[in-house]
């Protein structure tokens, strides 16, 4: 290894020129150019220009003195680093255009004192370990490419217009505690600012972040990363200007925290952390079929911001809760799965649409915590088509399901669950209720409404809270003219303003139908009559 020291001013550099080459600081002129097994230093106190032509290779570069610029007239330049140290002082001007690249397996230093570099860079060195020594800065759309190797951040920021890893070469990143990487990418293009399709043998270390940034409007920027539970990173998108984020693969935490932006997915997303929509964004995407949510493991939270979801929700995550941070709002048409994990409701509101809440194959619990979920659809409004394996839990307060649709008839698709919530008929449709479920309460909040239950199955209940009024009475049968049945295993049952047919109560309570309801026929275990109203020897009132 030998040392190269530029001389003489301005000048170019290329595989051939000995015009601007010493083999000594202040030295004569005449040597060889360098190749990749020389150091380059600059330290001549002066001014001057270095105009790199061709592909060129060094192994250490250093500028120490002076106010250097070097420069390529084009991208086609390029510079390969093949030691261990770039260390430029501030002040350089480096607009080389072209992608410099590191290709040590040792370890690297990289330090740039501030200077912006106008070039990509590429990290391929297998094994190596690049450490960036202070903030790295490469300017406008350049593209960082991490193809071999360990980026060590060392809690510092690198930026970029886009990040490049998409190969199946060992990498990784150490991002420290507060180590992050901005991408600003500006270009009037739609172009993935995070370009990672393939991570096989990708991995990072530390508290990850990946800060998205763009100044141009009217275009996409993508999130395209292939990766998995383990390897996927923290995302914040953060453009205050008209931009669309697609999110094509995983992330892990993901914040959306501008003003202007759409936030769209391509089919296949996930969420393996939490999902923040901090005021201002619009989340909507009515061509995409769904996000899910798959973290194993820990409490994610959900907050939508207060936007409407315009797409599915998947809540697939085996061992992993997912908490509502705020009301949850999906689109008009949109469902939400519940495949695995536990949705926490955490007291909030979760408004699915017609499509309604699906149970899907897996291990799945409901916890209410004082939540409700609106079901405004019809025949698939609420669809516990997976049954097995599905729990609810009460939490605190009292959870509610809650079926809204006026205009037309629904269906409760029970699947012979038990509910430690109320199923609440809150629309003026009849309300099909199928399976032998077991709820804590069931009511009514209209009238006059429907409950129909399908023949040959049985409610059971610790609460009857349906009652109609004077001229609105609540109409209660079965499927077909067999019986339905509702038990209570004690206690007193009391409602008024029902109209009742083919319906068995039985479980031990008194069913009392009140004196202003109608007996349709074929029931059993009815008293059509006011619950009795015992004074006590206190003076007080009971009733029963």
């Amino acid at each position: 290894m030998a040392d190269r020291y530029w001389v003489g001013g301005s000048g170019t550099w290329n595989t051939t020129s000995t015009t601007n080459w010493s083999t000594s600081s202040g030295g004569s002129s005449g040597a060889s150019a360098p190749t990749i097994s020389d150091n380059v230093i600059f330290d001549q106190n002066s001014t001057y220009t270095v105009t790199l032509t061709g592909s060129l290779s060094c192994a250490n570069l250093t500028v120490s003195q002076g106010t250097v610029t070097l420069v390529t007239s084009s991208t086609t330049p390029s510079l390969t680093i093949a030691g261990t140290t770039l260390n430029i002082k501030s002040g350089t001007v480096w607009n080389i255009l072209g992608t410099t690249t590191f290709t040590s397996t040792g370890s690297v230093t990289i330090t740039t004192n501030s200077v912006t570099i106008s070039g990509s860079i590429t990290l391929n060195g297998s094994g190596g370990t690049f450490t960036l020594a202070d903030n790295l800065t490469l300017a406008g759309n350049r593209t960082f490419t991490l193809t071999a190797g360990t980026l060590e951040m060392s809690n510092k920021v690198l930026t970029a217009g886009v990040f490049s890893s998409s190969n199946s070469n060992t990498r990784s990143i150490n991002f420290g505690s507060s180590g992050k990487i901005v991408l600003n990418d500006s270009a009037s293009s739609n172009i993935a600012t995070l370009a990672m399709a393939t991570t096989t043998n990708f991995s990072y270390t530390g508290t990850s972040l990946i800060e998205l940034s763009a100044s141009s409007s009217g275009y996409t920027k993508e999130i395209r990363f292939g990766g998995t539970e383990s390897n996927a990173m923290n995302v914040s998108c953060l453009s205050s200007t008209a931009i669309t984020y697609n999110l094509n693969g995983a992330v892990k935490d993901l914040v959306l925290n501008g003003t202007n932006q759409l936030f769209t997915l391509t089919a296949g997303a996930v969420v393996y952390g939490s999902l923040t929509n901090v005021g201002g964004t619009t989340v909507f995407d009515p061509s995409i079929p769904s996000l899910t949510f798959g973290a194993t493991s820990g409490t994610k939270t959900i907050n939508s911001g207060g936007a409407t979801v315009d797409f599915s929700l998947i809540i697939n995550g085996s061992g992993g809760t997912f908490q509502l941070a705020a009301n949850l709002t999906l689109g008009t048409t949109r469902s939400l799965t519940h495949t695995n994990g536990t949705l926490d409701l955490n007291g909030k509101i979760l408004t699915v649409g017609t499509s309604g809440y699906i149970t899907a194959a897996g291990t799945k619990n409901l916890t209410f915590n004082g939540g409700t979920v609106v079901c405004p659809g019809g025949s698939t409004a609420w669809n516990n088509a997976a049954p097995t394996n599905f729990t609810t839990t009460a939490g605190t307060g009292v959870g509610k399901i809650s079926m809204t649709r006026a205009t037309s008839s629904k269906t409760f698709t029970g699947g012979g669950s038990t509910y430690n919530c109320t199923l609440s008929n809150d629309g003026a449709g009849a309300l099909t209720i199928t399976g032998s479920n077991t709820f804590t309460t069931l009511a009514n909040g209209v009238q006059p409404t429907t409950f129909t239950f399908t023949s040959g199955t049985t409610q059971t209940l610790t609460n009857w809270s349906i009652s109609g009024t004077a001229g609105n009475l609540v109409t209660i049968g079965a499927s077909t003219t067999s019986a339905a049945t509702l038990s209570d295993a004690s206690g007193t049952v009391s409602a008024d303003y029902l109209s009742i047919s083919y319906i068995t109560t039985t479980g031990g309570a008194t069913w009392y139908a009140g004196a202003n309801s109608t007996n349709g026929g074929n029931n059993t275990g009815w008293q059509f009559s006011a619950a009795p109203v015992i004074t006590s020897s206190s003076g007080f009132f009971m009733l029963f």
